[in-house]
C-alpha cells in the first residue's frame, strides 16, 4: 500500500508545474489525464495516451482492440490474466491494491494484510492503518467521508457526523449546507454554510419581488449586464450587452437560446446548451478536452492538493475557486480556470 503511494506521489511530482490538481486511482498509477491518475495501457478513455478514446470500448497493452486474446478475458474495457493481473485477481471485480497476483490469488507486500473477499471467493491486500474499506480489521468499512486513520474511522474537525454514518463538512457541501440535508439548488455552491450563488452568476431579485434567482448577467436577456435589465424582443445578450439578433457572440462563447455562455465554464450549459449540471457537480474538462458535469464532494482532511480522499477514489482534487482553503474530488477532472 505504502509502495502504491509513493509511485503515485512520483508521477505527481513530474507533472508539469502549471498542474496543480491531480489524483491517483485504488490501485494503479501509471499516468495523469485531466488530474486523474489513470492506467493508459488498460483504460479505453485514455488507451495509450490521454484522450485516446478506443472505439471499441476495449484497451489492451495501450491498444484499442476488438476481442481479448486468450487466456486474457475481458473485464470492463481491458483484457485481463485472472491469473496473474494485479487489478483483476482471480476474478474481473478484485484488485490486490498493491500485492502481486499468482495463480489468482493476491500476494501481499510487507506491512499489507491479506483479507477475504468472501463475495468471489478470493482475496486482496489491506494496509488496517489506512484503508477506509478495511479499517483496524478485514472488512471493518468506514461510512461514506470518514477518513481511516491509526486502524480507527474517524470524521475529522470541521466535518461533522450526519445520520451518524456520514461525514460531511457543512460548510462546504451543496447536500448538507449549514445542516444535516440541507441542499442548495443547482444554480447555488455552499459557502460558509450558507447557500450562495456560482461564482459565475448573479443574485437577483425580481423587479416585481418574489424569489431571488441566481442570473448569468453575461448572457441572460432578462438580467443582462445587471438585474433586471431585460433586452428588447428579438434581441440577445452578448457580454452583458443586449444586441440585435444575428449580432455574433463574443469569442469563448456560444448562442444558447437568447445569450452567449461559455460552454466551459456554465454549468447551465456544460459542454453544449442546455445541458445542466446537477447540485453536486462541477463542470469539468476531461482528458478529452471536452466538458461535462462532474459530481464533486469535498475532500475531507485536505486543504491542497494532492490529497488522499481523492487520490483513493479515483478523482481529480480540484482547488475551490470559490472558498479559500478548500477543496474538492470531482468526477472526470477540474472545472478549467
Amino acid at each position: 500500500m505504502a509502495r502504491r503511494y509513493a509511485l503515485c506521489a512520483a508521477v505527481l511530482a513530474g507533472l508539469a508545474a502549471g498542474v496543480i490538481a491531480s489524483s491517483c486511482g485504488p490501485s494503479y498509477c501509471s499516468s495523469v489525464c485531466a488530474g486523474v491518475c489513470t492506467n493508459t495501457q488498460s483504460d479505453p478513455q485514455n488507451c495509450g495516451g490521454c484522450g485516446t478514446a478506443c472505439a471499441t470500448g476495449l484497451c489492451a497493452e495501450g491498444r484499442c482492440v476488438s476481442t481479448c486474446d486468450a487466456p486474457a478475458v475481458q473485464c470492463g474495457g481491458t483484457c485481463a490474466d485472472l491469473q496473474k493481473d494485479p487489478f483483476h485477481c482471480g476474478v474481473c471485480a478484485n484488485s490486490c491494491h498493491g500485492g502481486s497476483c499468482v495463480n489468482g490469488a493476491c500476494v501481499c507486500a510487507g506491512g499489507d494484510t491479506s483479507c477475504p473477499v468472501t463475495a468471489f471467493n478470493t482475496n486482496t491486500c489491506a494496509d488496517l492503518k489506512t484503508d477506509p474499506n478495511n479499517c483496524g480489521g478485514c472488512g471493518t468499512a468506514c461510512g461514506r467521508g470518514f477518513l481511516c486513520q491509526d486502524r480507527s474511522c474517524v470524521c475529522p474537525s470541521p466535518a461533522e457526523v450526519c445520520s451518524g454514518t456520514t461525514c460531511v463538512d457543512k460548510h462546504n457541501d451543496p447536500r448538507n449546507c449549514g445542516g444535516c440535508g440541507a441542499q442548495c439548488t443547482a444554480s447555488e455552491v455552499c459557502l460558509n454554510g450558507g447557500c450562495a450563488c456560482r461564482p459565475d452568476l448573479t443574485r437577483c431579485v425580481p423587479s416585481g419581488g418574489g424569489t431571488p434567482v441566481c442570473a448569468d448577467t453575461q448572457a441572460d436577456v432578462a438580467n443582462c449586464g445587471a438585474c433586471n435589465n431585460t433586452c428588447l424582443p428579438g434581441q440577445i445578450c452578448a457580454g452583458g450587452k443586449c444586441e440585435a439578433s444575428g449580432t455574433p457572440c463574443p469569442p469563448g462563447t456560444a448562442l444558447c437560446v437568447q445569450g452567449c455562455v461559455d460552454e466551459h465554464t456554465s454549468a447551465g450549459n456544460c459542454g453544449g446548451c442546455g445541458v445542466q449540471c446537477n447540485r453536486d457537480e462541477l463542470c469539468v474538462k476531461k482528458s478529452d478536452q471536452t466538458f461535462a458535469c462532474g459530481r464533486y464532494e469535498v475532500a475531507i482532511g485536505c486543504t491542497t492538493c494532492p490529497c488522499t480522499t481523492c487520490l483513493t477514489t479515483g478523482r481529480a482534487c480540484c482547488p475551490s475557486t470559490w472558498a479559500d482553503g478548500v477543496v474538492y474530488c470531482a468526477l472526470g477532472g477540474c472545472p478549467e480556470t
